[in-house]
């Protein structure tokens, strides 16, 4: 598994979707002793193996070139390297091997390296990272050039977010055939599900009283909750003008996002005292601060699935998202959600309002929401034992 962005305390849903998995099959090291030997290399300040079991373990390699050499601001930092000598040695030893992007250095050192050994490839994308690229350009542009002529000219003449985003796109287009020319590997793009740990994620993990105490929350409030990346790349600019607009209309809202990022400062400006930014939050506490909410926002349109709005679901959190999301368009038909435009903050203020005057009518979609995910959405060992194995296996078989 080449996971080509950094292990640390506060990653991202793409890294922690690894770690559950490879979690996972380490619990269960002993179900697929005979079948499975995983390694999930992540990026890392220093080379480093950690064991989870005697079969699963992650590996952590430094960056060739990072991309904190030519920029900071941006949402997670990656390797930009053609080739990463040190991970084409390991690969070697694997029988098969999985990608989970198709633009940064472990991908493209492993299509290399297939190509030349036949070692057979399978990929699965978990962002739409062509889009999170012209996003994050635009806000780069901004940032750097204001809004005037110099920035009109850079973002809209020479439209330098839609070249890196077009790029990106060919670059997967080219990921995706270089992995079926019949040279001995085939690409499989596999539908991956992700898990849920239902015993952690959970309703009866509520505790306002310790929920108010722990964040200094405000007696008699509706509590708005989002988890993730504050960045423009997952839409978070929309929920200081939705917080403010429930508010404008009479609603005692109160925003409490979980996660760090360079919009966290524009949210508290915008906001003021109705805004508390917890930063990062550790699994079990996040879990608790989601079964003691009153709503979940999801403002992002890009992400394939996201780990957080499932996990909110499942602790029995009516959930707002955005058009567009893969959580939205996979469970539409789920009546503890709300669907509802990605550009434009008023739909979502209405819908906070209506709901924040029915508590009964909360109630009822959180109940919803955590019996949809009871019965519709695996465990992350099932996830190892139905979706990745069965795919990997048929992978090696054809070597």
């Amino acid at each position: 598994m080449l996971v080509d962005l950094a292990l640390t305390d506060d990653s991202g849903g793409h890294v922690k979707c690894w770690q559950r998995l490879a979690e996972a099959a380490a619990d269960h090291a002993a179900d697929h002793a005979d079948r499975l030997d995983l390694t999930v290399h992540f990026s890392g300040p220093a080379p480093a193996r950690i064991e989870l079991s005697r079969s699963v373990r992650y590996v952590l390699l430094p960056p060739v070139f990072s991309s904190a050499r030519l920029v900071r601001d941006v949402p997670d930092h990656t390797d930009l390297a053609p080739w990463h000598p040190r991970l084409a040695r390991a690969l070697g030893d694997y029988d098969v091997i999985h990608t989970t992007d198709a633009f940064f250095c472990y991908a493209r050192t492993a299509m290399r390296f297939a190509r030349s050994r036949g070692v057979p490839v399978v990929s699965s994308i978990h962002t739409n990272t062509p889009e999170y690229a012209r996003i994050t350009t635009e806000k780069l542009l901004e940032r750097l050039l204001g809004r005037g002529r110099l920035y009109r000219a850079a973002s809209d003449y020479l439209g330098l977010p839609k070249r890196v985003s077009g790029l990106l796109e060919r670059r997967l287009a080219t990921h995706l055939g270089m992995a079926d020319t019949g040279d001995g590997h085939r690409h499989c793009g596999i539908a991956l599900r992700r898990g849920i740990d239902r015993a952690l994620f959970a309703p009866g993990r509520r505790d306002r009283a310790w929920f108010a105490q722990r964040f200094g929350l405000p007696p008699g409030h509706l509590i708005l909750v989002y988890a993730g990346k504050l960045n423009a790349g997952k839409n978070v600019p929309l929920l200081a003008p939705i917080v403010a607009a429930a508010r404008e209309a009479g609603a005692p809202v109160h925003l409490l996002c979980a996660g760090a990022g360079a919009e966290q400062a524009a949210l508290q400006a915008a906001l003021g005292p109705a805004f508390t930014g917890a930063g990062p939050l550790a699994q079990d506490e996040l879990a608790r601060a989601y079964a003691s909410a009153d709503l979940f926002l999801f403002p992002s349109t890009i992400d394939e699935w996201g780990n957080a709005a499932v996990e909110a679901m499942a602790s029995g959190l009516p959930a707002l998202l955005a058009h567009g999301s893969g959580v939205a368009t996979a469970m539409a038909d789920c009546a503890g959600l709300r669907v509802l435009p990605g550009d434009d903050p008023l739909p979502w203020a209405a819908t906070i309002v209506e709901l924040a005057a029915a508590p009964a009518r909360r109630a009822a979609m959180g109940e919803a929401a955590r019996a949809y995910v009871e019965a519709r959405v695996p465990s992350w060992g099932e996830v190892v034992e139905e979706d990745l194995l069965p795919v990997w296996r048929a992978a090696a078989a054809r070597r």
